[in-house]
């Protein structure tokens, strides 16, 4: 706490200076855009001296029906900041969800929860301090009560963020990249390793499916903690983007892990991202590979999967099973395709696609050996509702049988959920769910669930 709080009055700080010292003039550079480098058709007056990571600004200004973010611009003073480059956002997240049928429990089964998310930007270029230079960081906390419980999986993935049932504001992102030509680039800090695996349709703190197993893929929870130290490259271009990353298979979100970093394990991560447009219509294959040498206890398996050891005398006597046995390292694999298969022919922002996850594991340390989902999604389906988007996925989750799985009577889960995403205004998104788990959590004494919800958005 003692590092977020000096990280926030710097932060003010540097806000701060943002406002009342004028920016410095830096000649053009000449030596090569760098990644996603400002466009040329963008105005001079958002348009950074040095190049920028940051391809355009935000637009802060509108009325309430038509801006993006509810606050606005400030008197004109967001934007400045942006343009001196100190881009923030808060935004809030709040979810109803109750279940209906099976599960757990359905008596009294409605819960209320919600997040807040802080999300600070400072660009090295549009400072007028040197090319290709970004920092960025994101703070949350979450309140209220998940119907995870209730239902006997991971229905709400909101919830696991920062950490299942932590309620403190927490500093889970702190990464600074660093471009070295157009196309190669360096970056460190504290990660989010959740950003590695999006889709066009599917992927975590987006304003789309509620089930985890939806927003990211559960084959890496055990190699990839959510948030830890860690460091890479990247290579980019036209083609798509590979990457490399070195992290600590320790860490979590709301320590810093300097203390303990690569000591009980370290993993190796590569990733390669590929564009494609059959069709002229766009898409992406991705492929993943993941390996840690950290020797596991079965009991370590990550909160995220929904798999939990019981209270009482059945947990202390699993403890003591699974005390005597352990598994030297895990690897994964993992894959995931988005690809438009319609668009609207005047306004090529619209469309309807598919989305699918593929993952396989080692099935001795990971608790999940197998993954797949498969679904359907875009934006502007209903006439006159051009920014609502929805999707409909399915999922199979595929159990090994380590020990702690095969003490619980885990075996294969599977389900489908349905949404549709409102937008009220540019700022404010509201969006009905429904979720149908049959074995949920890959237990088969419970019922077939079904999860109603209904989640708001806002952005400030």
């Amino acid at each position: 706490m003692k590092f977020m709080k000096a990280l926030i009055a710097g932060s003010i700080v540097l806000i701060s200076l943002a406002i009342v010292v004028p920016r410095p003039c830096v000649a053009q550079e000449t030596s090569g855009a760098a990644p996603q480098a400002a466009a040329e058709s963008e105005s001079t007056s958002t348009k950074p001296k040095l190049l920028s990571l940051i391809p355009e600004l935000p637009e802060y200004g509108g009325d309430i029906e038509t801006r993006a973010f509810l606050s606005g611009d400030w008197d004109g003073k967001r934007k400045e900041l942006a343009e001196k480059g100190i881009l923030f956002d808060l935004s809030l997240t709040q979810t109803l969800q109750g279940n209906v049928h099976g599960g757990v429990d359905t008596e009294n089964a409605a819960r209320y929860s919600g997040s807040w998310d802080f999300r600070l930007k400072f660009d090295t270029a549009r400072m007028g301090l040197w090319s290709g230079g970004l920092l960025e960081l994101h703070a949350e906390s979450f309140f209220g009560d998940s119907a995870n419980d209730e239902v006997g999986a991971t229905a709400n993935n909101d919830a696991f963020f920062p950490l299942p049932g932590y309620r403190d504001i927490t500093l889970s992102h702190v990464m600074y990249t660093q471009a070295l030509s157009k196309s190669f680039g360096v970056l460190f800090g504290k990660l989010d390793t959740t950003g590695g695996d999006k889709t066009e349709f599917a992927w975590t703190h987006g304003d789309n499916f509620l089930h985890s197993n939806f927003c990211w893929n559960p084959i890496f929870a055990r190699t990839a903690p959510y948030s830890t130290l860690g460091a890479g490259f990247f290579v980019t271009g036209d083609w798509g983007t590979w990457s490399a990353t070195v992290f600590d298979t320790e860490g979590v979100p709301n320590e810093s892990g300097f203390d303990t970093v690569f000591d009980s394990g370290t993993t190796v991560a590569t990733e390669a991202r590929f564009n494609v447009k059959p069709f002229e219509r766009p898409g992406h294959q991705t492929f993943g590979i993941l390996w840690s040498d950290k020797t596991f206890l079965a009991l370590e398996q990550d909160p995220r999967i929904g798999l939990e050891v019981p209270g009482g005398l059945a947990g202390d006597l699993l403890r003591l099973a699974s005390a005597f046995g352990d598994e030297s390292g895990s690897w994964a694999f993992y894959y995931n395709f988005d690809q438009y298969v319609f668009l609207e022919r005047d306004d090529p922002t619209q469309g309807i696609g598919l989305f699918g996850r593929f993952g396989i594991s080692d099935g001795e340390a990971n608790a999940i050996e197998r993954f797949y989902s498969l679904g359907v999604g875009g934006k502007g389906l209903v006439p006159n509702r051009d920014q609502d988007r929805f999707g409909l996925g399915y999922f199979y989750t595929e159990w090994s049988d380590i020990p702690l799985a095969d003490a619980l009577g885990v075996n294969n889960a599977q389900g489908v959920e349905i949404f549709y995403n409102i937008e009220v205004t540019p700022a404010v998104h509201i969006t009905p769910d429904v979720q149908v788990l049959i074995d949920p959590g890959g237990r088969s004494d419970l019922d077939v669930a079904i999860v109603y919800g209904l989640r708001m958005q806002v952005s400030f």
